[in-house]
């Protein structure tokens, strides 16, 4: 859910931390606030719970826009801005240029949340003069900032520690790829260990925080794999154009043939989707065997293409020079994986998830020591695909 837009960022809520906003302001009104202010009617409690969780929501909200302002400074294009029950992510369109920019993007989310704790406890001065209320919600996310800056620290991709620490490797080791190994490989490692640390919390009586912390530690082991798969995959297809791993001898279909025309073309070539293309005309849109399934088999006969493929649009579309990264980032969105290759409006190749799986399962048979990258990326892949 869209709430904003930032200096041209937009701002997304997901579902999830409406959850978590109302689990923090229950907990505050509940726990912490009637602990530190015992003399408090239980409506304060509440109000100044749900202030405190909005604040909140704004220093994460300041963290992630201090990524997102580094990165455009570095000419990087942000996508969104994405808050969800652990925080928040920026979405970057594209790696780092370097690793002193990938040092300078990660390294200014902590010092943001420090530098909020460090403005909060100035202003707690007036808070006091204020009330209790006040310096009790100060306090509250002074406490928070500084937590999140210091958790932020740790060197696990794709924590900002481990942002830092795969600059710190790709200066040293000169290539991107292997510094994101090593990193994400110490993030599954911290997430190992946080899940240990839960379990045993468990054991010892403190159920409720050793299962927030398992939690923890297996949404950061998830992330640490995807954000490995998707650097090695953007490192061996951003630099392949989409005109040497597309399919250039296309099959296509008419769309004034039949959905039983189509069906027979299916089997005669084992693909599951068409371009659809007038004789000697542009391309119309592409017919799909998912498309097939929702018409009823006795209608197969009458039912012309036309009405069941999908129309083209530019989630369908790539262009023969556009790179492969790209074209994969759109072929796994548009809910097709493939896409029709036009160049001027003319259909010159056909481009599927499985045609870039193979090229990754290629890239990967290369000499020896060469990287093996583009083979863990392609069973990532193939996978999706």
């Amino acid at each position: 859910m869209k709430i904003a837009s930032i200096r041209g960022i937009p701002i997304h809520v997901n579902a999830s931390w409406l959850a978590v906003y109302a689990l923090i302001t229950w907990t505050l009104a509940v726990g912490y606030f009637p602990r530190v202010l015992p003399a408090l009617a239980p409506a304060a409690y509440w109000i100044t719970g749900l202030v405190a969780a909005a604040l909140l929501f704004v220093s994460v909200l300041l963290h992630e826009l201090s990524h997102s302002f580094v990165a455009t400074a570095h000419g990087l294009h942000v996508r969104g801005i994405t808050l969800h029950v652990f925080g928040g992510v920026s979405q970057l369109e594209d790696e780092p240029p370097g690793p002193r920019a990938e040092f300078l993007i990660a390294v200014v989310g902590p010092l943001t949340s420090f530098a909020i704790a460090a403005v909060l406890w100035m202003v707690g001065v007036w808070g006091r003069v204020a009330g209790p209320s006040v310096t009790a919600t100060l306090e509250y996310l002074i406490g928070v900032n500084v937590a999140v800056g210091v958790f932020n620290l740790v060197p696990g991709f794709p924590l900002d520690g481990g942002r830092i620490l795969r600059a710190a490797l790709w200066k040293w080791k000169g290539a991107r790829g292997p510094a994101t190994w090593i990193a994400s490989r110490v993030g599954v490692g911290f997430a190992v260990v946080l899940m240990a640390a839960g379990a045993l919390r468990i054991l010892t009586g403190g159920a409720l925080d050793g299962l927030w912390l398992i939690f923890i530690g297996l949404f950061l082991r998830s992330a640490a794999d995807a954000s490995y798969t998707q650097s090695a995959l953007r490192e061996a297809l951003g630099r392949l154009p989409v005109r040497q791993v597309m399919s250039p001898r296309v099959v296509t279909v008419s769309p004034g043939a039949t959905v039983a025309d189509l069906v027979d073309t299916f089997w005669a070539h084992h693909v599951s989707s068409f371009p659809v293309v007038d004789d000697g005309g542009p391309v119309r849109g592409i017919a799909s065997l998912q498309k097939v399934h929702q018409v009823p088999r006795e209608a197969w006969p009458t039912t012309r293409i036309r009405d069941v493929m999908r129309p083209l649009g530019d989630d369908l579309v790539v262009g023969p020079e556009a790179s492969a990264f790209d074209a994969l980032q759109k072929a796994a969105a548009n809910g097709l994986g493939r896409l029709a290759v036009l160049d001027a409006g003319r259909l010159v190749g056909y481009l599927s998830l499985k045609d870039l799986t193979h090229v990754l399962a290629l890239e990967g048979l290369g000499p020896a020591g060469a990287r093996s990258e583009p083979l863990r990326a392609a069973r990532a892949l193939r996978r999706a695909a």
